[in-house]
């Protein structure tokens, strides 16, 4: 523990981190126990006992150097000579703000508008902008730029109006990046993502002299029977434009030029945000904006001025002049555009989803019919951009009120709880959106069966507790049958997804009766195995209720190697295997923690919901993977039923078998397969065939991204189907890198292990490429490896600050704040007098008082996930080591909790 300097004052901090979830709840998070490393060598004293470990942080984190913690050591970075160098594999934490906005700290009150870095990137790479803040009252903007000549010049920009920005660089060399607060304060990521390891993303950058938009031209509409025309006029005339063509009126768009005169513009830019009379009279332009040439100052302003005009509500559509393009499909090409389909691609490959995919794609006619995916959970973020086009119907029966949190009983609102101090933890809107985000739309994440639509039916009230009877009435209510809300929906589920569970509990003879009743509807069921094992020591938990219930397909839970995670129950009961993650480790090439990646949602400082991306473990979040894959498979068959994939499951035509030959209780009858399960749907499909007769040998994963410090990961060379494709030779074309089998039959299929040695590199960014012959193609698996200069990637990401909470009472009992030594961060807090404490850690960079917020590191011992584990302290505990990562990126569940605790004085 370093010294103190600081005041406690400084030190009283609260966590978003909620209590953990109850008996009867979602099925999602860690699971396992904490081991004392150290032991419990210690008695103690009656003055309590002590807690110690080392928090670890990846090598590519990187913290801003100038965020709003008091607390920090501040390196201004506001403009091109003073911009930060990172690495071009670099996480970045940080914070921005205009002046008097965000929390009070060291940069409330001159602002920080801007933070650029400088980095060496490769083509393909990626620039990924993530923002905690409400984007309807703070927005940040991306923008890039090249030297040029004794100048800057602008090549890339995304400034939308979500939550998220993104820009594909187009060719190699050194560029400047800035975050840029467009409006209010907020926190954020920024993820450099290798060529390679991300999808498309639809805002590219271009060579120098090419103009991203055509300077000091905007396109403004009206709807038709708007009522803003008058708003609309009075704006335009108060404001330096002129109107070149079109008419400013309802139903019309016109095409605008901004003053010739670049201080009415400043004037007008500042007008638009709400600037004192003082603040428009001086309208300083910024100093960062002299170093740029002249037609890339006035693209900017052009940029600056669509979105503050677009925020001012006067119009219904606002773009600057340049070309837009939007497109979504059910069913597409992989890998989608979608944004973050990076995150998700080691579980999705795992399934073989890509093949599953571009075998439906291969169908002469698409149907029409989208299959219904009952969700019942805590209900959904309806008004999520990923989620809001695919809900179909749904119905809350959460029947108590008080754990409903909204003020009732049962009624036909399905949305997730409004208010933080609910407790919500957003669990069934993750799981609906790996069954069905909405795919192809250049957005956000990808799910399994992006045709599906999503049924929500709330179970789970605050704190994600639930009761049976409820539960019972919303599966009814999914399969057209009588129940308490005296309505039915206007067409049953296709599949009900149960992520939920109550350990220790058997199944009775009414409620098989009940799934059977469902079944004999057409809706099939799936439910979640439970997370209770602690498979490390030996311990493997039986199979949670409902999930071992006859008719019930009963799912548990694989890491990112295809092993069973070590949390998942298993038993004779389960019938099938699918991603659910371990947070415990970082291997999926991605440099974040293997969870699954999906839907979620935050609140802001001011309580605003706010939609979002993250990550949980569990399974949870392996279930909706099984049912992604039966609503495809109603997809390419709809007359496909419950009976006939239950016979499809036990002749292995849903599954690659793993663990013991045949049906086993740790892998039920093996990995849930997409592209064999949508094959077998075909061929039982009026006895056609599918498209594909023979199958062929893939990757998986396709892409390997070794960052800063990794030297070893594995890929597999499987078959989608049956095939008499051979594996000929596997080579690589770097002498860093080596290839070597670990488990390989006859055909070179099976797992191969890449090493890498970074000795012989010089500092920079390599891409090299591991070559798989086979009897009748060539596949190619990409890697990334980053050599970091000597003195970079240190570990230090500014101070952290450590809580200890009584595990009964879920308030603070110790508090200290430490700073990085030697690449690494040791702690030790005494005098804790609880008998079972939570330990939790992380930054605070906003300044707000609160650690953990999304866009913050944060961690907890051994593992953050949609569930704490407790410490049992009868001595001195040490050893007790975790990995801090980014909240909202790297880890979920700090992004998806209120801020339930209240703050220590």
């Amino acid at each position: 523990m370093s010294a103190q300097p600081y005041p406690i004052s400084s030190l009283a901090r609260r966590t978003a981190l909620a209590a953990a979830l109850l008996a009867l709840a979602a099925c999602g998070g860690g699971g396992g126990g904490g081991s004392d490393d150290g032991g419990n060598d210690d008695p103690g004293s009656s003055s309590g006992f002590t807690v110690s470990g080392t928090l670890s942080v990846p090598a590519n984190l990187v913290v801003d150097g100038d965020t709003n913690d008091i607390n920090q050591t501040r390196v201004a970075n506001d403009g091109f000579a003073s911009a930060q160098a990172i690495s071009a594999t670099s996480q970045v934490m940080g914070t921005v703000n205009l002046p008097r906005t965000g929390p009070e700290g060291a940069s409330y009150a001159a602002g920080d508008g801007n933070d650029f870095y400088r980095v060496t990137l490769a083509a393909g790479q990626t620039l990924e902008l993530d923002f905690s803040a409400d984007p309807a009252v703070h927005n940040l903007d991306l923008y890039v730029y090249r030297q040029s000549g004794g100048s800057y010049a602008l090549v890339g920009d995304s400034s939308g109006s979500s939550s998220s920005e993104c820009l594909r660089i187009t060719s190699a060399g050194e560029y400047w990046v800035q975050v840029l607060a467009n409006k209010g304060a907020s926190l954020y990521n920024l993820r450099i993502a290798a060529a390679g390891a991300a999808s498309s993303c639809s805002n590219t950058a271009t060579a120098v002299g090419v103009q991203r938009v055509l300077p000091g031209q905007l396109i403004a509409g009206l709807a038709a029977g708007t009522a803003k025309a008058t708003a609309a006029g009075a704006l335009i005339a108060a404001q330096p434009l002129s109107l070149l063509k079109g008419r400013v009126a309802p139903g019309h768009i016109g095409l605008f030029a901004l003053d010739a005169s670049e201080k009415a513009r400043r004037r007008g830019l500042l007008a638009l945000a709400g600037a004192s009379a003082e603040e428009l009279q001086a309208a300083p332009r910024p100093a960062w904006m002299d170093e740029l040439d002249a037609s890339s100052r006035l693209q900017v302003e052009t940029l600056q001025y669509a979105k503050r005009l677009r925020a001012s509500g006067a119009f219904d559509y606002v773009v600057a002049n340049r070309p837009v393009h939007a497109s979504a499909t059910l069913v597409g090409s992989y890998p989608p555009n979608d944004e973050r389909y990076s995150l998700q691609r080691w579980h999705y490959e795992q399934i073989a989803l890509p093949t599953a995919m571009q075998t439906l794609l291969a169908m002469t006619t698409q149907p029409t019919l989208r299959p219904i995916v009952a969700v019942l959970d805590t209900g959904i973020v309806a008004d999520h951009p990923d989620l809001k086009n695919q809900i179909a119907g749904g119905y809350d029966f959460v029947r108590d009120a008080d754990s409903a949190g909204d003020g009732g009983g049962i009624d036909s609102n399905p949305d997730d709880l409004l208010s933080d101090a609910s407790q919500p933890s957003f669990h069934g809107t993750h799981v609906a959106g790996t069954i069905a985000a909405e795919t192809f739309n250049g957005t956000g994440v990808a799910g399994v069966a992006p045709m599906a639509q999503l049924m929500p039916l709330r179970v789970l009230g605050k704190g994600g507790e639930g009761s049976f009877y409820d539960i019972l009435q919303a599966l009814r209510y999914a399969a057209g049958l009588d129940n308490d809300s005296g309505t039915l929906p206007a067409r049953r589920a296709d599949v009900a997804n149960l992520s939920l569970g109550a350990e220790g509990t058997a199944c009775d003879a009414d409620t098989e009766s009940l799934i059977a009743s469902v079944r004999a509807q057409g809706t099939m069921v799936v439910a979640a195995t439970g997370n209770e094992s602690e498979r490390d020591s030996g311990s493997i938990a039986a199979v949670d209720f409902p999930a071992n219930c006859r008719g019930v397909i009963a799912v548990t839970a694989t890491n990112a190697q295809r092993g069973i995670a070590y949390y998942a129950n298993g038993g004779t009961q389960v019938a099938l295997a699918a991603p659910g993650g371990d947070m415990r480790v970082a291997t999926n090439g991605t440099g974040l923690p293997d969870g699954i990646y999906s839907t979620l949602a935050t609140f802001e400082t001011g309580g605003n919901r706010v939609s979002t991306y993250g990550q949980y473990q569990g399974t949870s979040m392996a279930t909706p993977h099984v049912a992604g894959v039966l609503a495809l498979m109603r997809w390419a068959y709809p007359g496909i039923t419950p009976a006939q994939v239950d016979a499809l499951l036990q002749d292995g035509q849903l599954s690659d078998d793993y663990g013991a030959s045949g049906h086993d209780s740790d892998f039920g009858w093996g990995l849930v397969n997409a592209a064999k399960a949508v094959r077998a749907a075909l061929n039982l499909k009026d006895g056609v065939s599918a498209p594909v007769d023979q199958g062929v040998i893939e990757a998986q994963p396709s892409s390997l991204d070794f960052g800063t410090s990794t030297t070893s990961l594995n890929f597999t060379l499987r078959k989608t189907a049956d095939t008499d494709e051979t594996v000929q030779s596997v080579s690589d074309d770097s002498s860093a890198v080596s290839v070597a089998a670990l488990s390989v039959d006859g055909a070179g299929l099976g797992s191969y292990r890449v090493s890498v040695d970074r000795s012989g590199l010089a500092t920079g960014l390599y891409t090299p490429t591991i070559t798989v012959t086979t009897s009748r193609r060539t596949l190619i698996v990409t890697l990334s490896i980053q050599k970091l200069a000597e003195g970079t990637g240190s570990g230090d990401i500014g101070p952290v600050y450590v809580l200890v909470y009584d595990a009964a009472t879920d308030e603070i009992v110790q508090q200290g704040l430490v700073s990085a030594s030697g690449g690494s961060y040791r702690y030790s807090l005494s005098g804790i007098t609880a008998k079972s404490v939570y330990i939790v850690a992380g930054s605070d960079y906003d300044n707000d008082s609160v650690v953990c917020s999304r866009g913050e590191a944060c961690g907890a011992y051994p593992v953050l996930g949609a569930t704490l584990t407790p410490v049992d302290l009868s001595g001195n505990r040490s050893g007790l080591d975790f990995l801090l990562t980014p909240v909202g990126v790297g880890n979920a569940e700090a992004a998806s909790r209120a801020a339930s605790r209240k703050r220590q004085d």
